[in-house]
């Protein structure tokens, strides 16, 4: 007993600091709440930007001839010709496939005609020239700045006025149309129409 009288203020020191740390766990709470602040912390940038998805633009795309369910579809812009054949079903047995460009890429009010196997080589040989002059051409309504100013006499200015005029009022409908856009006239049109498909 004498020797705890002595040393009283030991004792007194060591069962302060128990008691501190078992009743003030100040760290711990610090730490905790640290990690709930970076768990609740959620960028809003990244919940915007998973929001963002490019709208679709539809298309009518009519599919005659040898086809299981020839008919008008409704299609994306990015689809394919080999979108359009699957819609309808697929091809016939009676189908000529390789007089159809299946990576061609689809637009509004486009015609897709398979023709049979018996189709003769003289009307293949047309349809073969008109597809690859038809593919050579720039498909105005769906072409971009880059494409547009491949077209002789349209420079930088000119492309941009025609796709701003195309957001604006819709597609072209005739070639003709194309005047109405600023600085395209009858003269510069006349040069235009052989390297343009409209629609």
């Amino acid at each position: 007993m004498s020797w705890i009288l002595k040393n009283w203020y030991v004792i007194v020191i060591v069962a302060a600091i128990a008691i501190w740390l078992i009743v003030d766990p100040s760290v711990d709470k610090a730490d905790q709440n640290g990690e709930e602040i970076m768990i609740n912390e959620t960028p809003a940038s990244a919940t915007v930007s998973e929001g963002k998805s490019k709208p679709s633009t539809e298309v009518m795309v009519d599919i005659k001839g040898e086809v299981q369910q020839p008919g008008v579809y409704v299609m994306d812009e990015d689809d394919r010709v080999q979108d359009v054949v699957q819609k309808a079903g697929g091809f016939t047995n009676k189908a000529n496939q390789q007089l159809i460009n299946l990576a061609e890429r689809v637009y509004d009010e486009m015609i897709v005609q398979v023709p049979d196997k018996n189709t003769s080589d003289n009307v293949s040989m047309e349809l073969g020239v008109a597809s690859e002059d038809n593919e050579a051409k720039i498909r105005i309504n769906i072409a971009d700045a880059t494409e547009i100013q491949t077209i002789p006499g349209i420079g930088e200015v000119k492309a941009q006025a025609i796709i701003e005029y195309r957001e604006t009022n819709g597609r072209f409908k005739t070639p003709e149309e194309l005047t109405k856009v600023t600085g395209i006239g009858e003269k510069t049109l006349e040069n235009m129409k052989e390297f343009i498909l409209v629609p």
